[in-house]
């Protein structure tokens, strides 16, 4: 979902600013936070100012982590209190994390100034555990770099334009980074992580994946949407629309990809990354009233995609957890749902694939080699989607990186 949202820019000519976030695998060590702190330290080094966004320290189990903290205040696996008390528990760990890191900072001689969302003036709506930003203003650091080099800030939360504190979901320091930088028309936003980059296919799943150095804001959004968890694509959204640059990739080592800055590598691969969705249902209507089909579904706030329509005949896919509610709710009003669990959705993306010919008849010939039966398949200017039976989802992936990738992988490392 793409928000709309305001941005009042505030940028002295004379400040270089970057904006550097650092994730929770980034943070649970003291040796880790010191690698992070070089960073912070190389860029006040060359003279620029230092917006540092740092999320909760840790994953599940770790005592400040963002799950472990909703941990405390669920029964039966539910919270029971309401969403404006849990975003205020769920703020802790940035907080926290926060002031952790500029102690760290001020042991290596860099003082720094801390803010909270509400202190940076990040303005959202009323979903206060899913808020989007709605208002971000650079004004307050810009008076902060008056006296230091560095604001660290509490990523992930907001407040409301009524002052009550917010969340902006899993993953939402990415967008809190991204922002920010928007809003101070920073040089570049980087996001450390625990993963190399962006990369062509998932490392767990095919063979020889690469680290993508340079890949454009669409192809970014493209990926985040279809399963990649490597960047939000609400951080991707903030980013392109601003024209700043971003750079995602691990606290140590030489990797990494940048997002908006292109070289001359992006052109060679005409399919840049491969990934899958797991997890969802195929559902096929013969109707003609396919429209009442879709307003039904919608009111119920539940997520449809990858919809084809026919004469006589409606597919679309959702979430697995979904299906028994929607096939009861287009039973009642008199549909014959036909449906397909146990499926996943393969995304080929990348630009290159823009009026190439042959795309479609390779991916149909690879799979049918495979003898893995396609259940439906879309597609956009720079996306190929196709539906396979679950089960055979990470050998789809695996055959299709072979056939697009590795390829040019191979031509480009000869060159």
């Amino acid at each position: 979902m793409i928000y709309s949202f305001r941005c009042k820019k505030a940028r002295s000519s004379a400040l270089s600013i970057i904006v550097q976030k650092f994730g929770g695998s980034s943070l649970t060590s003291s040796s880790l936070r010191e690698q992070a702190v070089v960073h912070v330290q190389k860029a006040v080094e060359k003279g620029k100012k230092s917006i540092v966004v740092v999320s909760a320290q840790g994953r599940f189990g770790d005592p400040y982590a963002t799950d472990t903290l909703l941990s405390l205040i669920k029964e039966k696996g539910e919270a029971i209190i309401p969403y404006e008390q849990q975003a205020l528990l769920l703020t802790c760990g940035e907080v926290i994390s926060a002031v952790v890191f500029s102690h760290e900072l001020a042991k290596a001689g860099i003082p720094c100034q801390v803010m909270t969302g509400r202190e940076a003036q990040i303005i959202t709506d009323d979903h206060y555990r899913h808020a989007a930003i709605t208002k971000v203003s650079g004004d307050p650091f810009i008076k902060a770099f008056k006296e230091v080099d560095v604001v660290v800030v509490t990523g992930f939360q907001g407040v409301t334009k009524h002052g009550k504190v917010t969340t902006l979901g899993r993953g939402g320091s990415d967008t809190t980074a991204s922002a920010l930088a928007c809003s101070v028309k920073a040089d570049a936003c980087y996001i450390y992580t625990d993963v190399e980059g962006v990369m062509s296919g998932d490392p767990t799943i095919v063979d020889e994946p690469t680290t993508l150095l340079s890949i454009t804001y669409d192809e970014a959004s493209h990926i985040a949407y279809q399963g990649a968890k490597v960047i939000h694509p609400n951080a991707v959204e903030w980013a392109k629309r601003y024209r700043i640059p971003l750079w995602v990739g691990p606290l140590a080592g030489n990797k990494g990809t940048w997002v908006g800055k292109q070289n001359s590598r992006h052109s060679q691969n005409v399919i840049q990354s491969i990934s899958a969705i797991k997890k969802l249902a195929q559902i096929r209507v013969s109707a003609f009233d396919y429209d009442r089909i879709f307003q039904m579904v919608a009111q119920q706030e539940i997520s449809i995609d990858l919809i084809s329509i026919h004469p006589h005949e409606v597919r679309f896919t959702i979430e697995e957890k979904n299906v028994k509610y929607v096939k009861t709710l287009l039973e009642e009003q008199g549909f014959h749902p036909e449906v397909i669990e146990h499926v996943a959705k393969i995304a080929l993306i990348g630009e290159g694939m823009k009026g190439k010919p042959g795309i479609t008849s390779t991916i149909v010939t690879t799979l049918a080699q495979e003898k893995i039966r396609i259940l439906q398949t879309a597609d956009s200017h720079m996306t190929f989607w196709v539906l396979v039976d679950e089960q055979y989802a990470d050998q789809a992936q695996k055959r299709l990186h072979e056939q697009f990738i590795l390829p040019s992988l191979t031509t480009s490392l000869q060159e």
